[in-house]
């Protein structure tokens, strides 16, 4: 810290005795800072949205009367309805009619979904909703339909490999890296120019700690044979415009920032790490869903209200909120295994708990974080949806929406009041748009630099009202940047669709990217008056302990999700192009056949 504050006085001396090149140095910055930030991101995002895993052939599915069919997932679905994975044209068959999903190189579970006709297999009939171990060779009967299962052919296993070989080698993070460090190092210098002696040596620290912790994850991650590290080097990024934000805004609050990042990352890799088994993740999962009710409950008895909702809880002078972790547990429950799609018990429970949290955040009266839990149960629910659960899930949103409308209608009617007509009441319940706006467009294209804001001295201005503060003091093209970032993330889980292991992880990624990017839409459209101004953060962005650990954690649903040859903490390191998550056999129960 010594060294810091000597460099800071020597900047400062220099800028007092040459006021005129300070001022050019302060220009240049701004230049500087839009090219940099160009480059690193856009060599991120075409990386990450370029080096897509390549889907495989896993087996054949051969029909009497047909020709193969190639099962290209690890989880399908066999019927005659036009949405299945395995589909066989014929009326002796249900629409869903079994489940068959990859164990292994040589052996694959299969489970009749209550067919009209049954399942046989090697002339055994299965039992609805038991699961059976089968192998290549064996001989089905799905309704009237004879099939065979086979495994793929040693030429096509040689064609496996050569695509894997093929594959585009994600970017390496090195130059990136730097890119962002030499981003850091500027903003120091940016922030001592901007705010002379009001900024303190520990948030200009914190700033630099912060590109110690990039590299000591990278590093460790390469040590690991880990590659592909675009989605953490984008977060990286965000939560350094976040640390430059609260530098800003408060100085003081800058190193407790950098805490929360470190934790955040610490989560990250916690739950990439415990996701490689969804069996386990299966067991733990129930008990996540009773902590966070216990959570929320404890929100609705001892919770403060801060910004008209009753959503932060105090323990001394920490302050969190824990709907920002519930979140997490959100997506983790609403996931699921495509066995587990047919299951009524895990309908129920996530249906349940989608009740539970709607409820305690309506009685909350935090509209914004409800809006977003909604969303997000809509998408999950699109995705999880089938004959039945699509008839149960859209009876549970539509209660769900009923029950958001009455708890929220005189403070929707409030928020809407307002809503289009800020500039009519500029100095009150237009105030804090109206300053976002004004601010904002007095930053350009360029900003003013980081530390030059006005728009800081406006309540929330580093959390609701972030995006104006940043477009204030880092120009517009670095604002409209970061919300690329956001929707890149949401394409990448969308893209991971065609080549998910599971049904797990696809829904869970798109989950994680609807909290994303409906939470951005909320704040970045709030601020501005396009949308009303509901409260809710910009992810990785906006100040704040819990927002900042939440991101980071709900970011491991992506990387989870990543498929492309050792890149994601979630699959172990092997020479093939992926692997199958770690699962216990010993632990579960297959049915056997009878002689």
């Amino acid at each position: 810290m010594d060294a810091i504050n000597q460099v800071v006085n020597s900047i400062l001396s220099l800028a007092n005795t040459y006021p005129v090149v300070a001022k050019y140095v302060t220009t240049g910055l701004r230049w500087i800072f839009v090219l940099l930030a160009v480059w690193i991101l856009l060599m991120c995002i075409i990386s990450l949205l370029s080096t897509r895993a390549t889907p495989e052939v896993w087996g054949y599915l051969y029909a009497e009367g047909g020709t193969g069919i190639p099962i290209t997932h690890w989880e399908n679905i066999v019927g005659r309805s036009s949405s299945v994975d395995l589909r066989i044209k014929d009326k002796t068959i249900s629409k869903s009619q079994a489940l068959l999903i990859r164990r292994s190189e040589t052996q694959w579970m299969i489970k009749d979904l209550g067919s009209t006709n049954g399942t046989t297999v090697n002339g055994h009939k299965l039992i609805p909703g038991r699961r059976y171990l089968i192998e290549p060779g064996d001989k089905i009967l799905f309704g009237g339909v004879k099939a065979t299962l086979a495994s793929i052919s040693l030429e096509e296993t040689r064609n496996n490999e050569e695509l894997r070989m093929m594959d585009k080698e994600p970017l390496a993070p090195w130059s990136a890296l730097l890119g962002i460090t030499a981003f850091q190092i500027l903003t120091v210098i940016q922030l001592i120019l901007g705010m002379g002696t009001d900024i303190t040596v520990k948030a200009l620290g914190s700033i630099l700690l912060l590109g110690v912790v990039m590299w000591v994850y990278v590093l460790t991650g390469k040590a690991m044979g880990r590659k592909g590290f675009e989605i953490e080097l984008i977060a990286f990024f965000m939560s350094t415009i976040s640390l430059a934000i609260t530098a800003s805004s408060e100085p003081e609050r800058t190193f407790t920032q950098l805490v929360s990042v470190v934790i955040g990352l610490i989560m990250f890799f916690g739950i990439c790490l415990f996701l490689r088994d969804l069996k386990r993740t299966e067991r733990i999962r129930p008990i996540l869903a009773v902590v966070s009710v216990i959570l929320l409950a404890f929100n609705l008895v001892f919770g403060q209200i801060k910004y008209g909702a009753a959503n932060w809880v105090y323990i001394g002078s920490f302050g969190f909120q824990p709907s920002e972790l519930v979140k997490i547990v959100f997506i983790l429950v609403g996931a699921a295994t495509l066995e587990e799609l047919f299951q009524k018990k895990n309908l129920l429970m996530f249906a349940l708990f989608s009740f539970y949290c709607l409820g305690c955040l309506a009685v909350m009266g935090d509209f914004g974080t409800a809006l977003i839990f909604f969303v997000a149960f809509l998408i999950i629910s699109f995705l999880r949806s089938g004959d039945l659960s699509r008839m149960i899930l859209t009876v549970v949103g539509a209660g769900l929406m009923g029950l958001m409308i009455l708890r929220f209608k005189p403070y929707i009617a409030d928020r809407f009041a307002i809503w289009g007509h800020v500039w009519d009441d500029p100095a009150n319940a237009g105030y804090q748009q109206v300053r976002t706006m004004c601010y904002s467009a007095g930053g350009g294209l360029l900003g003013l630099g980081a530390g030059n804001g006005s728009l800081k001295t406006v309540g929330a201005a580093n959390t609701d009202l972030v995006f104006g503060m940043v477009t204030e003091e880092w120009g517009l093209i670095i604002s409209v940047l970061l919300i690329l970032c956001i929707i890149t993330l949401c394409v990448f889980a969308v893209n991971s669709i065609m080549a998910g292991r599971s049904t797990f992880y696809t829904i869970g990624a798109c989950g994680a990217a609807t909290i994303f990017l409906f939470q951005t839409m909320l704040n970045v459209f709030g601020a501005v008056d396009l949308f009303p101004l509901t409260g809710v953060t910009f992810p990785f962005v906006s100040a704040g302990g819990t927002s900042m650990m939440a991101s980071w954690a709900i970011l491991a649903f992506f990387k989870a999700a990543d498929m492309r040859k050792d890149a994601s903490i979630a699959i172990k390191k092997s020479k093939v192009k992926v692997s199958i998550p770690d699962s216990k056999e010993e632990s579960e129960e297959f049915e056997e056949f009878e002689e």
